[in-house]
């Protein structure tokens, strides 16, 4: 029989936080009773509040053996498979959690972000759909539907979604981001400047919307901050590589690839600067001894790490690498990378420093008619003029450039153009 006054005891330590004390109480009121599910659920809790998963995980299910009727331990057992990547347990439980509980929100509101992880759409949106006549007021509900929209590609329902968050919360700094995005996307220039304006207002996401004011009002600027990049690629991280060659028609690296010189047969050091997920890597790895990536997205070089192809990854921007490397490379590439630097004069001379006669510079630029510019995209463009000054300026001498479709944007393609650079 279970010692009353020591689980009230254990209960009131677990709740004050003492979890030294209440894990000593719950293993020797267990020992008493080894087979109760409360105090296994209060085993798995305290394990959960101490991040110690897998053993929260272990002690949830047990207690979901001896009771399968709770609702809260399944749904507990589903957070952790979230929080560990296991998609699909993570969803079986929430979904257990559910038919149980089936008018809980924050159940059906995982068990959809699951789903949306997982690429189920349809299904997500059902579910997500169920929790809003629940809470049809809830914001952060029509927030999630809304980005599900985007991700499914209907650009007007996500707009509705998300015109209907800002309606219930003025200050929903991520609704209002993602607005200015689909206003931008759309054309709607005016509507996307107000998005920006206001989040300057709330200090959301500042950097960025500073720089595509910038860019929608025309300014002169040297480059876009470091913050709106990692950011940018940061959130497009999980599908970047499927987006970028799929469905943008991206083939930069290949490209540049097929234009290395014939009769080169390896680097013995390669610097690819703004790796991303390491599709130039990918295009170039089996030409040279080392591969070094750098790139600002800690989530891109996670991805990129994962391809297992470079030995050494740098969470960095190219000017403080260059600044602070002594290495010398043999091949050096940046591959859609300088649409996010409009002066790459000093680039250019710190490659050039970090280089020996011979050394190639590939790279991709967009096209412009000034040096550069900043276009309405927020992508900067150079002009093949201020490409070939930049390289007599710098003792490059220009091997070979070729004009070419860097990869879609809505039904056109972008202009831009492929260089091959050799340091003399």
């Amino acid at each position: 029989m279970m010692d009353m006054e020591l689980f009230r005891e254990s209960r009131t330590w677990h709740e004050q936080g003492a979890y030294a004390e209440a894990a000593d109480g719950y293993q020797r009121l267990l020992a008493q009773d080894p087979h109760n599910a409360q105090l296994c659920y209060l085993q798995a809790l305290l394990y959960f509040e101490l991040d110690l998963l897998d053993a929260a995980a272990e002690w949830f299910r047990k207690s979901i053996s001896l009771a399968p009727g709770l609702a809260s331990a399944h749904y507990n057992l589903g957070v952790i498979h979230f929080a560990q990547g296991n998609l699909e347990p993570a969803a079986a439980s929430y979904e257990a959690a559910a038919a149980l509980n089936p008018h809980d929100t924050d159940t059906l509101f995982n068990l959809g972000l699951t789903l949306k992880k997982q690429g189920r759409f349809d299904k997500a949106l059902a579910t997500y759909n169920k929790a809003l006549t629940l809470s049809p007021d809830d914001a952060d509900l029509l927030y999630n539907i809304g980005v599900l929209y985007m991700d499914m590609g209907e650009s007007a329902r996500a707009v509705h979604s998300l015109e209907e968050v800002v309606k219930r919360q003025a200050d929903h700094g991520p609704a209002i981001n993602n607005l200015a995005y689909l206003y931008h996307r759309q054309g709607q220039e005016a509507k996307a400047m107000i998005a920006y304006e206001r989040l300057l207002e709330l200090d959301h996401n500042a950097a960025m919307a500073a720089h595509m004011l910038a860019a929608l009002r025309g300014h002169s600027t040297s480059s876009a901050p470091a913050t709106y990049i990692r950011e940018v690629f940061d959130s497009f991280s999980d599908h970047y590589d499927q987006s970028l060659v799929d469905r943008l028609g991206y083939t930069t690296p290949s490209r540049l690839r097929q234009m290395v010189p014939t009769g080169t047969h390896c680097f013995r050091r390669c610097l690819d600067m703004g790796c991303g997920t390491g599709l130039s890597g990918q295009a170039f790895c089996d030409l040279t001894d080392t591969l070094i990536g750098l790139d600002l997205s800690t989530k891109m070089l996670a991805l990129a790490a994962e391809k297992e192809i470079y030995h050494h990854l740098h969470e960095t921007d190219i000017h403080s690498f260059l600044r602070e490397s002594r290495d010398i490379y043999d091949l050096v590439l940046a591959a859609d990378v300088f649409v996010y630097i409009g002066d790459l004069r000093e680039i250019f001379r710190l490659v050039r420093q970090h280089s020996r006669p011979g050394t190639l510079f590939l790279f991709s630029t967009e096209l412009a008619e000034a040096d550069y510019q900043i276009k309405s995209t927020g992508r900067y463009g150079h002009s093949r003029k201020y490409i070939d000054e930049l390289a007599a300026e710098e003792h490059f001498a220009v091997l070979d450039s070729a004009g070419a479709n860097l990869r879609r944007e809505k039904d056109s393609w972008i202009a831009g153009n492929l260089y091959v650079l050799e340091a003399l």
